[in-house]
């Protein structure tokens, strides 16, 4: 069995309108607990996210992409595996108000950041919400899975932070859950080389 699991460099990526690099910064880690819920998976995964836009913009929604290429990893193969929630975490928002997540597991990658078409967990505020994101803060996220963790060790998993017309990419340490699908079929298809045409 192969695993989803991955980490990349940190790297800043220009506005989808093409403006200068935003100093941006953006990190995340995933820790892995039993719940004691029999109404949930067995296992609960926590991200937790801190994020920087490097501009006067607040955070719109941050993904964590799973399957970057669009490869093996298809939607029917995580629907088994990843349970999102909302709400699904929050985070202090301007003003020290307190801002609730919903997720979605998305097949189609993210049309607001060009490029990202992998599976995806979208994080955004719920509907409706009226706490705005800062631009610097840290998120505590959830999702679940009925599969126990592995660590993360390959290039297949990555963050993207979207705020105004801007993009950020960040890493990722810690756990996910152990899938059987695998998403790295060869290794010049690597998130590396992916990212690298961004520069």
């Amino acid at each position: 069995m192969k695993h989803v699991i991955g980490t990349i460099a940190l790297i800043a990526i220009v506005a989808a309108s093409g403006g200068a690099a935003a100093q941006c910064s953006l990190t995340g880690n995933i820790t892995a607990a039993l719940t004691t819920d029999p109404l949930l998976p067995p296992w609960e995964y926590t991200l937790t996210v801190t994020w920087d836009t490097g501009s006067v913009y607040g955070l719109s929604h941050i993904d964590l992409i799973i399957d970057p290429l669009a490869t093996s990893c298809l939607c029917p193969d995580l629907d088994e595996y990843l349970f999102p929630v909302t709400p699904a975490g929050t985070a202090l928002g301007e003003g020290g108000c307190t801002a609730q997540f919903g997720t979605e597991l998305d097949c189609s990658g993210d049309p607001s950041i060009p490029g990202v078409d992998g599976t995806l967990l979208k994080f955004e505020p719920v509907e409706g919400e009226i706490c705005e994101l800062d631009v610097t803060g840290t998120a505590t996220l959830v999702f679940y899975s009925s599969y126990g963790p592995y660590p993360i060790d390959a290039e297949a998993l990555a963050l993207v932070d979207k705020f105004a017309g801007n993009y950020c990419f960040g890493m990722v340490t810690g756990v996910f859950p152990t899938l059987a699908c695998d998403s790295i079929p060869d290794e010049k298809d690597s998130w590396g080389n992916i990212k690298g045409q961004y520069r």
